[in-house]
């Protein structure tokens, strides 16, 4: 009986383990995704862009120039959000009032440059420590084309995306366009947790099951 207890406890455990998520992780995709609210122009300041959201969530999106900002500028453009002329561009998805930042599930935009564009994000781990993740567009897909060219950032199992900066070494991105966010979904109760408290939940059965046998013995 003892055997059989601990089996059942082990097997509780072990299936927790098998729902919590695989390895973290943020992918890239030479393409752009159908999802996510777009980001429309707000307003110009200095170097900084800074856009809003136009669909099912409210939010504000910073986009800081931090190198290369000769004739930096954002304008509203059809539907699109369009910024121009920088080599470094960092994006980070903030609340209404601009204090809290909103995690992103996906990030999509597509660009113009001249030179090898590198994309570096900083994503939240499960465990709650950052990550940095580094993307060469030119490594991985091949040089840009001369007209725009999607990308499609996703995080997955359980990451979520903090910020991401545009690099274009030895040119200048020239446009920048299309870009849409899905926002990163608040974990459940269980999933908070994790699995210290899930294997706590099954070694506290085996107690259990174990005290009452000995108070019928």
């Amino acid at each position: 009986m003892k055997r059989t207890t601990i089996a059942a406890a082990l097997l509780l455990a072990s299936t927790a383990l098998a729902t919590l998520p695989a390895k973290a992780d943020v992918i890239i995709d030479d393409n752009l995704s159908g999802t996510g609210d777009n980001v429309i122009f707000n307003g110009l300041f200095t170097n900084r862009v800074v856009g809003s959201f136009n669909g099912q969530h409210q939010g504000l999106v910073n986009f800081d120039c931090l190198a290369d900002c000769t004739g930096f500028v954002g304008a509203q453009n059809g539907n699109d959000l369009k910024i121009e002329n920088f080599s470094t561009l960092k994006l980070q998805v903030f609340d209404t009032a601009g204090l809290n930042v909103l995690p992103t599930a996906t990030d999509v935009f597509s660009i113009v440059g001249t030179g090898d564009v590198t994309v570096f994000v900083t994503a939240n781990e499960t465990d709650g420590t950052q990550k940095l993740f580094t993307f060469d567009l030119t490594a991985l897909f091949g040089p840009l084309g001369n007209g725009q060219n999607g990308f499609t950032l996703k995080a997955i199992n359980g990451e979520t995306i903090d910020s991401f900066r545009l690099v274009d070494i030895g040119g200048k991105i020239t446009d920048f366009e299309h870009y849409r966010i899905d926002l990163a979904p608040v974990p459940g109760p269980a999933m908070a947790a994790g699995l210290p408290g899930l294997l706590l939940a099954a070694l506290g059965l085996f107690g259990l099951n174990r005290r009452r046998r000995n108070a019928v013995g």
